[in-house]
């Protein structure tokens, strides 16, 4: 496989610790290792957010600019013409609408992080002319990278997509995440992370927390940026007056500062009813959090035995199980074995195995 490769995203931003952020500067930096002499990457983004992972004399990065009108039009109109202008590469690109006609020229890989649209927890309220023109697109895709079973499964059921098109590739987590955890106070008991959303279903966990009737005080730190459903869950969270201190965070500058938190943390509670990976249940496991998380199919794929699950929207039981596991000091041991899937130098060799696989299996010329 000698075709130089491009990654693009016009939604990545190099400030925020997302995990799709995460993804495509993880998958980048670490498949540097993996190329070819003659090899390198092309990394396509907006203006603004090169970031020290880009920095390679093996990654070339071209930024296209913010446009304060009709910015994914004209983004569109950039990207096609951009496409046109390389000679063949390897596109793994994130971007909708989808360009089909300039990417027939290349080897595309739609990269689909979740189907959420598709769902009640979509952002938009798409038309369902608008879905129905998604789903036509990802059909015409030549290939497909998703990051679970859970999401093919459903790309295959409620989209109707080949299956023999889908490439599954996980997230993972940074090596930092894998040093030796300190022996410091764990003074944060309960730690989510998560935007705040519909589907992320913050207010399970303060209906739970509402019920809690112990002497001890319960330190509740809830870090994600706002998505519509802040202001319902800091005003219900203001109302408790039974020794549960909610904190609430916008955003942590850098990936030490999260590893911070997980360090401090007892307890990572994810009540969220809808994921297309969850990336912050691993990363809490691997700096010694006892993982509550809702028992949900993508959780079990990912979270295995190594989590404790609680039926979605029982908040009773939730609460069970947070006083059962706040009881325990202890910080939480997984076998090391159980992060080697997980690791980003392992997903990006075996995603360039894939991709060499599915090139050779469909004879390209």
């Amino acid at each position: 496989m000698g075709n130089n490769l491009l990654f693009c995203s016009f939604y990545y931003r190099s400030n925020l610790k997302a995990g799709a952020n995460k993804r495509f500067e993880n998958i980048i930096s670490s498949l540097k290792a993996h190329l070819a002499k003659d090899q390198k990457i092309i990394v396509l983004i907006k203006k603004g957010n090169v970031s020290e992972y880009f920095i390679s004399d093996k990654i070339e990065v071209h930024e296209l600019p913010e446009f304060p009108f009709l910015d994914r039009i004209i983004t569109f109109i950039l990207y096609f013409i951009k496409l046109m202008s390389f000679e063949r590469l390897i596109v793994v690109s994130d971007f909708m609408p989808i360009p089909v006609l300039a990417l027939s020229k290349h080897i595309h890989f739609q990269l689909i992080h979740d189907i959420r649209n598709f769902t009640e927890f979509r952002r938009v309220d798409y038309l369902s002319s608008g879905q129905k023109i998604q789903k036509r697109q990802w059909r015409k895709c030549q290939n497909i990278i998703t990051v679970s079973n859970f999401t093919k499964k459903q790309l295959v059921e409620k989209c109707g997509i080949d299956p023999i098109k889908i490439i599954v590739s996980p997230n993972g987590i940074d090596d930092n995440y894998l040093t030796e955890i300190p022996a410091n106070n764990r003074d944060i008991d309960i730690l989510y992370i998560a935007t705040f959303e519909k589907r992320k279903n913050h207010s399970l966990l303060i209906q739970a927390l509402e019920n809690y009737s112990g002497t001890d005080i319960i330190k509740v730190c809830l870090i994600g940026k706002d998505l519509g459903t802040k202001n319902d869950i800091v005003s219900h969270a203001s109302g408790l007056d039974n020794n549960i201190e909610v904190d609430f965070i916008d955003h942590v500058e850098n990936e030490g500062e999260l590893i911070d938190y997980y360090n401090r943390s007892h307890l990572f509670v994810c009540p969220s009813l809808y994921e297309g990976f969850g990336m912050p249940v691993i990363e809490a496991l691997s700096r010694g959090c006892r993982v509550l998380c809702t028992d949900i199919e993508v959780f079990r794929e990912v979270g295995g035995k190594s989590i404790e699950y609680f039926k979605p929207n029982d908040r009773t039981q939730l609460l069970k199980q947070i006083e059962k596991n706040l009881i325990k000091k202890n910080k939480n041991n997984v076998d090391s074995q159980f992060f080697e899937p997980y690791k980003w130098r392992k997903i990006a060799g075996d995603l360039l195995e894939s991709l060499s696989k599915k090139i050779n299996n469909q004879n390209y010329k």
